[in-house]
């Protein structure tokens, strides 16, 4: 399982968001905190870090510094900047020294959410794409004839696996292609991203249940594979413009 290191020195934001992330990403991500940045190296020191969620400005050591210091020690290490501070400097830094990602406080749990999950998607990626052989990596899928037949194969697999896990390592398992091989083939062949594709099916699927079914809204989230229906609720309204009760309520209306 990949980790997950928050590091904030206010213990309340850091614990907050320990719980959030620990059930979003309940048995694909081991979550842990630390309130400083010495704190945090000394973790690193003994286990490996794969995401790192920090505050920029710390008593001590800053983010910014801990970035730098962290990846002598876990190289491969994303690392996301959660902070109060919009200045130009910390952004222009953060940037420079190649942070996955810079989000504001204020800015919602769900773009801490997303902004996480695209990191994971990241880590599931790059390090097989590092460990390929020099041969182009087309040598190791299908020939192009088989693509548009294997993706089909997919679609009906995600369409009907929408509880499961349906990230890209173990959909490449589903169709024995290699991950990044099967990212490329699939936006060729279908036009639209791996997971553009899951969150279309979701959506279409949750829609469905809501209009026509008896389920709560914590069994459709549940079905749609979310660990929580908080984080569901967030999602179907990113996605429609409405929460799943007011979607539910135009039914009858």
């Amino acid at each position: 399982m990949r980790t997950l290191l928050i590091v904030d020195d206010e213990l309340l934001i850091a614990e907050g968001l320990r719980s959030m992330l620990a059930e979003a990403f309940d048995g694909r991500l081991e979550v842990a905190c630390r309130y400083s940045a010495s704190e945090a190296l000394q973790e690193a020191e003994k286990h490996p870090i794969d995401i790192l969620l920090t505050d920029i400005n710390m008593p001590g050591m800053s983010g910014l510094d801990l970035h730098r210091s962290l990846l002598e020690v876990c190289p491969g290490c994303l690392v996301i900047y959660l902070t109060g501070y919009s200045d130009f400097e910390y952004a222009r830094t953060a940037l420079d020294q190649r942070a996955f990602a810079y989000i504001l406080k204020g800015e919602g749990d769900d773009i801490v959410i997303s902004t996480v999950e695209r990191a994971l998607e990241r880590i599931e990626i790059i390090p097989v794409s590092e460990k390929r052989e020099e041969k182009p990596i087309h040598d190791d899928g299908p020939v192009p004839e088989e693509n548009p037949e294997r993706i089909g194969f997919l679609q009906e697999y995600i369409t009907s696996h929408l509880n499961e896990d349906l990230s890209l390592k173990r959909l490449s398992e589903v169709c024995h292609l290699h991950p990044v091989y099967l990212s490329r083939v699939f936006k060729e062949n279908a036009g639209i991203t791996v997971g553009d594709f899951i969150n279309r099916a979701r959506t279409e699927r949750a829609k469905e249940l809501l209009r026509n079914s008896h389920m709560t809204v914590l069994e459709v989230s549940m079905e749609m594979g979310f660990a929580t229906d908080n984080y569901f609720c967030r999602w179907f309204k990113k996605r429609t413009g409405m929460s799943p009760q007011h979607f539910r309520g135009q039914k009858s209306s």
